[in-house]
């Protein structure tokens, strides 16, 4: 087994709907972390009010799949899925992670552990996601996971008075079954 398979082992997602109140709730903390917040539409701090709506939300909409992620029992993060669409078998996808588990290579796990949901359990056939693009290790990481470069929405984010360009990304069930062995090997010097 490989050291990032390993890794994602190590990851425990609990979905919504299973999750404690107060673990979601604390789910807010990491939303409004300036580094998570610097790569999102809604960069604004996010209120305690909006963001029981916005949990509210997600639980209502059949659209849409939220996991918490933990790391040793460390509520870390959350691994979304929006836009499923069953007729067509795909979705979007995003995840954040707290900035005190960055460098540890758990957004690789995280993204491993997404794309054998994606493609397992979920049924999907595709999987898209959009990416800032200042956020260039992002995108490096998707692609590494074999994730295609769709197109680009020109100027489509205003960030403190200058517009940015979105990266679309997707990958297939095939392409992810042909990757995935490569992707998860362990690299060496």
């Amino acid at each position: 087994m490989s050291i990032l398979q390993s890794r994602a082992d190590t990851l425990s997602l609990c979905a919504l709907s299973d999750a404690p109140d107060d673990q979601a709730l604390a789910l807010r903390d990491i939303r409004n972390e300036d580094g998570v917040r610097a790569n999102m539409y809604t960069h604004r701090e996010i209120g305690p009010e909006e963001h029981r709506r916005w949990l509210s939300g997600v639980r209502d909409d059949p659209a849409r799949r939220l996991y918490l992620v933990r790391y040793h029992n460390t509520l870390i993060g959350a691994l979304a899925f929006s836009a499923i669409d069953g007729t067509h078998r795909r979705a979007d996808w995003a995840f954040y992670l707290t900035a005190a588990v960055r460098g540890q290579g758990l957004g690789r796990a995280l993204e491993l552990r997404a794309l054998d949901l994606a493609f397992g359990s979920l049924g999907l056939n595709k999987l898209n996601c959009e990416v800032i693009a200042w956020n260039t290790a992002v995108i490096a990481m998707h692609k590494g996971f074999g994730f295609i470069e769709e197109g680009r929405r020109r100027d489509h984010v205003l960030r403190d008075g200058v517009f940015h360009d979105v990266y679309l990304l997707g990958i297939t069930a095939q392409e992810w079954q042909a990757i995935r062995p490569a992707a998860i090997k362990d690299k060496t010097p």
